[in-house]
């Protein structure tokens, strides 16, 4: 097809034309060198060597079992075997030379679970492990110490806290995530997976040890790659020490929450270790009738069979069900209601359930010499159903408005594959790693809707929105429509990170990739039919990484961009795949032997064929006929900086701190109804800026008892727009405080206060008629958490 295979031509006029943009960032560098050559003096440490010191924190989420993560201690040539070799001498890495410090120190403990610490070791999201210092792209990581300290429990909470992410709620339980204007994808435990995040739901956060967040494309190893970005969301895994940790949470409108969490080796060689998570959630809403309850279970265990061998099973579940609510109108022009917060339009019996559970395993060996191969697979499935009413016709001066009613099922498979093989080659006297691997995912998902419409219903016109009374029997007879819609990606993809000179590496890689996508009527009995398939598109990546002193480095990247579409236009037809590049450079600084990381990025994205939803809100559109209606944009450019700054910059006080700045418009239009030059993106803001501190301090001599601590945070953006470009708001700010006290090493309470100024805002903005949700109102929650 033309249009998926633009002239390589066109890409070089890119660089040509945007290099000069974006060159002088990553020469900044060069400049801030001298500046901090006096930081030289603080060695770089070894990424596998001893927890920091945390003498103020003894926390007893800050506990200090050793744990061994499957990932961890892979790729150097010394010690091939990986985590059944202990920690390297400590004088041996207090001498190691500068080229050590770039070249040899990509073997760090991934794991966050026990670090005591925002600030991560190294990262698993471009399948070996690597420092952030070396990847020429911005990226965050949520630790599981941050996850604690702010007592969040869910993932939209947790990508709320990240930089640069914007979370906008589907009243159902899920969410669709965004980062620099676009939506982001999804890896599990680094296995790229159709079934992700967004618009999905979602597990209790309390299964994860982390969650790692680039930002930007990730051509190479996602296939189908959002310019978004894509989150990484990794599970705990079993540790080799006995261990127990618990903890609950009671809040306002009865928002209650519970885990256990228990690991230990299962044999006494301590050759197999598991781990069992089990989170429960049961809470109202600040309106009513709403309610969510959720019941999750976890399971993993690991067979080591030999030093160079281990096996991870994993097995998760999930039950929930929810109040289905699709927001609140607005005027007919866009404005504010002004309604109370309280506020809920519908009937009182919208539902929605969404039963899922996850198996997964992976298999990885150590061939010596510093090479590892990996076999990793993943099997999602979801079975979902909901009932609900959606507010089509409204008259804003008797606040009466006509419904329509509808049901739908959509039962969902996921099956991702990864394999790959990685590991250094010593040519010309320097270091160069090498990595070559393949991916498959299936999606297969069988969804079908009825429906009954206020034009064929007169009972369901002149309702009092907030009250309505709208038969719910009404839905009680067949479905009209039922589709089978099979989708296939698949692709090869390798990478190599090559030392040019010391302190320089060039960073090359590619995906090759396929993708398609089928669908059959299974009401009508008609053929399956290919609606969309491509096949052998080329990704190409190319970045520089310059480690100018041990502790900042400077970069450059270049990405083309391939992500298929799953929308409809108006027409019946499937959106075309987004297609684009991106250009970014930046400099990462590390501090205070890796406690404190900070970055800085500016980038420019040019996309084709971006999808987004149409202004008048129809949902009638795609094969059900129940699904958002679609255009797509010519050319869409984004552009802007992230910065970031993440650790511990003195002992007891933990600050992560994110602003970010996009500006996404729309520069040439083919199929879109927008004025060139307009913002492009719905509930972007073009301002975005997050903050927590946490810090603490021993009220007596001891370091692990009688701990005081105090906890803030502010979120803040500018103005926004949501589907329906009338509808607007200002921008808002958001605050929070905490305190804590720690009784003993294991056993800590705090009180968390939400929404500090009761601020009343939109969290996220949709049409006229519905999907605009009021952010929530000032909260109270107070937390326990106890290990041993």
């Amino acid at each position: 097809m033309n249009f998926l295979e633009p002239p390589r031509r066109r890409s070089y006029a890119f660089l040509r034309r945007n290099i000069g943009w974006l060159f002088p960032c990553f020469c900044l560098g060069a400049i801030s060198t001298a500046a901090f050559s006096e930081t030289a003096s603080f060695p770089q440490e070894n990424m596998e060597s001893e927890r920091s010191d945390d003498s103020m924190s003894g926390r007893h989420h800050r506990h200090h079992h050793e744990d061994r993560d499957h990932h961890a201690d892979s790729y150097h040539d010394e010690h091939p075997h990986g985590h059944h070799h202990g920690h390297q001498d400590r004088g041996s890495e207090d001498e190691l030379s500068i080229r050590d410090l770039i070249v040899e120190a990509d073997r760090p403990k991934a794991t966050t679970d026990g670090s005591n610490s925002y600030a991560v070791k190294g990262v698993t999201i471009g399948k070996r492990i690597q420092r952030l210092e070396d990847i020429p792209q911005s990226v965050s990581v949520m630790t599981k110490q941050q996850m604690l300290d702010q007592n969040l429990n869910t993932v939209n909470e947790a990508l709320n806290q990240v930089p640069g992410v914007t979370v906008n709620n589907y009243g159902d339980g899920t969410s669709g995530f965004m980062s620099r204007g676009y939506s982001m994808n999804t890896q599990f435990d680094s296995i790229p997976s159709f079934g992700g995040t967004s618009f999905a739901q979602q597990f209790d956060l309390s299964i994860y040890d982390r969650m790692e967040i680039l930002r930007g494309p990730d051509g190479i190893f996602q296939g189908g790659g959002s310019p978004g970005g894509v989150i990484n969301m990794v599970h705990k895994r079993p540790l080799n020490k006995f261990h127990v940790e618990t903890g609950g949470s009671v809040g306002s409108w009865n928002n209650l929450h519970g885990y256990f969490d228990v690991t230990g080796p299962l044999n006494k060689a301590g050759t197999i270790n598991g781990r069992i998570v089990m989170a429960g959630t049961s809470q109202d809403y600040y309106y009513k009738p709403g309610h969510d309850q959720r019941w999750t279970g976890y399971g993993a265990i690991d067979f080591h069979f030999d030093d160079k061998t281990t096996l991870t099973l994993t097995a998760a579940g999930q039950k929930n069900k929810t109040t289905r609510f699709m927001g609140l109108p607005r005027a007919s022009n866009g404005s504010d209601l002004n309604l109370p917060v309280s506020s809920y339009v519908g009937a009182s019996w919208n539902k929605s359930q969404s039963p899922m559970y996850e198996l997964s395993a992976d298999f990885e060996r150590h061939l010596g010499k510093g090479w590892q191969v990996r076999l990793a697979g993943r099997h999602r499935y979801t079975n979902s159903s909901q009932e609900y009413s959606l507010l089509s016709k409204l008259d804003p001066q008797t606040m009466k408005g006509s419904f329509n009613l509808t049901k739908a099922i959509d039962k969902e498979r996921y099956d991702d594959v990864d394999l790959y093989v990685t590991g250094p080659v010593h040519l010309f006297n320097r270091k160069h790693i090498f990595l070559v691997g393949a991916n498959y995912s299936y999606n297969l998902e069988r969804d079908g809707s009825g429906s009954a419409t206020y034009s064929k219903n007169p009972q369901l016109t002149n309702q009092d929105i907030f009250n309505p009374v709208l038969p719910q029997n009404l839905l009680s007879g067949d479905l009209t429509s039922y589709y089978r819609e099979p989708s296939v990606q698949k692709g090869l993809y390798a990478s190599a990170q090559i030392e040019v000179i010391k302190p320089v590496q060039i960073l090359l890689g590619g995906r090759l990739s396929s993708y398609t996508y089928k669908l059959k009527n299974l009401i009508a009995g008609t053929p399956t039919k290919i609606q969309q398939h491509v096949g052998n598109h080329l990704t190409p990546y190319a970045g520089v990484v310059w480690h100018m002193t041990p502790n900042l480095t400077s970069y450059f990247s270049y990405t083309d961009i391939f992500s298929p579409q799953g929308g409809y236009t108006e027409a019946g037809t499937r959106i075309k795949p987004l297609q684009g590049q991106q250009m970014e450079a930046g400099i990462k600084g590390s501090w205070f032997r890796g406690k404190l990381h900070a970055s800085f990025a500016a980038y420019r994205i040019m996309q084709h064929n971006l999808a987004r939803a149409t202004e008048d809100g129809r949902m009638d559109c795609g094969p059900s006929q129940s699904s958002t209606c679609y255009e797509a944009a010519g050319l869409v450019r984004s552009q802007g900086f992230d910065t970031e700054i993440i650790g511990q910059p003195m002992k007891g006080l933990d600050i992560n701190f994110g602003y970010t700045y996009n500006d996404n418009r729309l520069m040439k239009a083919i199929g879109s109804t927008l004025p060139v030059g307009s913002r492009y993106t719905s509930n972007t803001p073009a301002h975005l800026f997050k903050l927590w501190t946490h810090y603490r301090f021993a009220l007596g001599k001891s370091s692990d008892k009688n701990i005081l601590s105090f906890g803030g945070g502010l979120n803040a953006q500018s103005s926004t727009f949501g589907n329906a470009r009338t509808v607007t708001q200002p921008g808002y700010i958001i605050g929070s405080a905490q305190i804590g006290y720690q009784l003993s090493p294991k056993f800590e309470i705090s009180v968390t206060v939400n929404n500090l100024s009761d601020t009343r805002y939109y969290s996220r903005l949709g049409n006229v008629n519905y999907y605009n949700y009021y952010g929530t109102p000032r909260s109270f929650m107070f937390s326990v958490h106890n290990s041993f």
